[in-house]
């Protein structure tokens, strides 16, 4: 990533309770069967449904990027763009790292081919130190419900995606303490309040041993507003 995007240094001084615990886990994180029966599928349609909208995204940002599997499928799928993933744990960037090299071609094939190697961030969700507007593509897959208050981080989502940019969330409706489940999830009115439009609304459901998942595509709409309580009802594919 160039200097426009990504500052220098890293951001935070402490560790939250969500890093401790994902630091305890990064070692043996890709080693469960969930990664293959639902993460990389998942990814894979947050991946189809970006590239259907932005086939040659400059920027791509991966929130809470884990050990980095989204971010190695996105290389593959988008090789000229620049990519980085940002995490709140120490623990799963280094893994995000040596998978990263250890998946990397041989260096003289990468420059042929024109890909640019992927940038990682350890960095609060809630507190990004980006460049607003810095992103054209913004996929944040089945982390969210571990944010312990969606708003300031759904805005900080706002300011880092660019005018014309899209905004993927997948999202585990109703495990949150926050997500007072109705109809989709309440996340669908704070995304309005964070400025947003939501262009399409699906669900996936292909792990039998996980919850449906929603997926959310979002566009900048207007600025941040406050609108009612109520909750808009989504159905699969409303939104086109």
């Amino acid at each position: 990533m160039d200097s426009a995007s990504v500052p220098a240094s890293q951001s935070g001084d402490h560790q939250s309770p969500v890093a401790a615990r994902f630091d305890l886990w990064a070692a043996g994180y890709d080693t469960s069967v969930l990664q293959d029966a639902f993460y990389a599928r998942l990814h894979y349609h947050v991946l189809h449904l970006a590239a259907r909208v932005k086939p040659s995204p400059h920027r791509v940002l991966d929130l809470g990027c884990g050990t980095g599997r989204l971010l190695r499928a996105a290389a593959a799928r988008f090789p000229h763009a620049e990519l980085l993933g940002a995490d709140i744990s120490a623990g799963m960037l280094e893994q995000a790292q040596a998978r990263a090299q250890a998946a990397a071609p041989n260096p003289l094939g990468d420059r042929r081919a024109g890909r640019r190697e992927v940038a990682l961030l350890q960095a609060d969700a809630a507190h990004l130190p980006l460049i607003s507007a810095a992103f054209d593509v913004v996929t944040c897959t089945a982390g969210s419900h571990h944010w312990p208050d969606p708003r300031p981080v759904l805005a900080e989502l706002r300011r880092v995606t660019a005018p014309e940019g899209l905004l993927i969330l997948a999202h585990l409706p109703g495990v949150a303490a926050w997500d007072h489940r109705t109809g989709t999830s309440c996340l669908t009115v704070l995304l309005g309040d964070a400025g947003f439009r939501i262009t399409k609304a699906a669900l996936y459901a292909e792990c039998p041993v996980m919850p449906t998942t929603v997926v959310l595509c979002a566009r900048p709409d207007t600025p941040p507003r406050r609108r009612s309580g109520v909750i808009r009802r989504l159905r699969p594919g409303d939104g086109g």
